[in-house]
């Protein structure tokens, strides 16, 4: 399943979604709308292993994936996975009653990854 993957690509595109999910994510980013609209407050000491050791492993599986499609061919698959698993975390995040800023900052951060690990996968 792994012939042919670029594990440089793998890596740049998951350190490169980190970098700009921590920036999405941030205070001059969408925070504070996408906080608001999540009815969601962080404060410093908050305990948050978890939740980046998750979205550590995450970003890894969601950049060896894209990495395997590519080195299939698959990029139409892809797309169409991605597409997938975008709608269904906004749906998610409906369920949740997340207000539809959150639900969208949510979904763009979820197509700049993809995008970034796609572009890293055709870069190098």
């Amino acid at each position: 399943m792994f012939e042919g993957v670029n594990w440089a690509a793998v890596a740049l595109g998951a350190v490169l979604s980190f970098a700009v999910g921590w920036y999405w994510y941030s205070p001059r980013g969408f925070y504070p709308a996408w906080s608001a609209s999540a009815g969601v407050r962080h404060e410093r000491g908050d305990p948050m292993g978890a939740a980046f050791g998750s979205l550590v492993v995450g970003l890894v599986l969601y950049a060896v994936f894209v990495g395997v499609m590519v080195a299939r061919g698959m990029v139409g698959p892809l797309l169409l996975g991605i597409a997938a698993f975008i709608v269904m975390g906004y749906s998610n995040n409906a369920f949740k009653k997340l207000g539809a800023v959150s639900r969208s900052v949510d979904a763009g951060s979820w197509a700049a990854s993809g995008a970034l690990m796609l572009l890293a996968q055709w870069v190098l």
